[in-house]
């Protein structure tokens, strides 16, 4: 069973990761002959076995609705969201963590390694993202332009991106969702013209060109990026990305270590030597190879198994999940005796 958040639709149609994930895993699942139920937002059309769409943005009624419509035969809960996992159901269930630290779980699954030892406190598994790399346009052909691809805040480095363009004479899109319009005022807006222009949120076809056809995608979260979904999806499409020495940067970069950058000087003078970047084909032999929803399913499968076989979920008699199935089945008697 997999449980999304009641925030973005699975798979989303912009900006999801948390839900893009979501949607390939239970694909992978289904298509492998897995039965997989699927509780998520309104609106989500991923090919689970059957999906319950949250009928409340209340989190205790959300869990209510799970507990009332999961089916008995479940064998195992993957919970992308919390309110599960935080429950303790007689059953195993991971807390699939696609950020920081998370507590009051017993097994948190994180996104990188990096993220496990700094904040799980190495307490947990991980098990890296992957996409379906067939669903990324490749382009061996490559335009002249920069891309930055993200949402716009200042721990994406928007602004160093643009320094980037500005020392190498590149031109830049940038993309992305706006989420911080003081920032934007301050330190994008004034340096827009014809070579540095903003394109506002993009997804479907329109992001797939624009991963495609640029010539180097610059990742400039200074910040530590629990992975950077990004990266993957960037050499899925043929195309080079530079990121910092930041966060799960050097663990996804780690087989292409020539397009990772110390600083912004390094990013600069990589960007004017790009002759140094690996070929289009190798960058999605990469993604192929170690960052496929074909290779993220075949781990989560093996550590279900490992939790299975291993007793590794302890049954928490008094649980939340158990007081609050207990009640909701003393309310149905009662409303039956009436």
């Amino acid at each position: 069973m997999q449980v999304s958040t009641n925030t973005i639709p699975v798979p989303p149609k912009d900006y999801g990761g948390t839900q893009r994930d979501v949607y390939y895993l239970t694909e992978e699942l289904v298509r492998r002959g897995h039965e997989v139920i699927l509780f998520a937002k309104e609106g989500s059309t991923a090919q689970a076995t059957q999906t319950f769409e949250y009928p409340s943005n209340n989190p205790k009624e959300q869990l209510d609705f799970i507990i009332k419509n999961m089916p008995e035969d479940v064998d195992f809960i993957h919970d992308h969201y919390g309110i599960v996992a935080q429950a303790n159901p007689p059953i195993p269930t991971i807390r699939n963590s696609h950020s920081k630290g998370v507590s009051g779980v017993q097994l948190p699954v994180y996104v990188s390694r990096m993220i496990l030892r700094k904040y799980g406190k190495r307490k947990g598994f991980y098990v890296y993202n992957g996409i379906r790399v067939e669903d990324y346009v490749f382009q061996k052909n490559k335009s002249k332009y920069l891309l930055f691809l993200g949402r716009l805040i200042e721990q994406k480095g928007v602004h160093l991106a643009i320094e980037i363009a500005k020392k190498t004479g590149k031109e830049l899109i940038i993309a992305g969702p706006l989420n911080d319009r003081k920032y934007f005022n301050a330190k994008i807006k004034p340096h827009l013209n014809k070579r540095i222009r903003y394109v506002g949120s993009v997804g479907g076809r329109k992001k797939q060109e624009l991963l495609a056809g640029a010539s180097c995608v610059l990742f400039t979260s200074t910040w530590d990026e629990p992975f950077g979904l990004v990266l993957i999806e960037a050499l899925a499409s043929g195309t080079p990305v530079l990121g910092f020495r930041k966060g799960a940067i050097p663990e996804v970069l780690k087989g292409l270590p020539q397009l990772i950058c110390d600083n912004t000087r390094d990013m600069i003078a990589k960007v004017k030597n790009a002759k140094r970047f690996p070929s289009p084909h190798r960058c999605r032999r990469y993604v192929r190879k170690r960052f496929s929803d074909v290779v993220m399913t075949d781990q989560f499968l093996k550590l279900y198994e490992k939790i299975i076989k291993g007793n590794k979920y302890k049954l928490i008699k008094n649980s939340k999940w158990n007081k609050r199935k207990a009640r909701i089945v003393k309310q149905n008697e009662e409303m039956k005796e009436w």
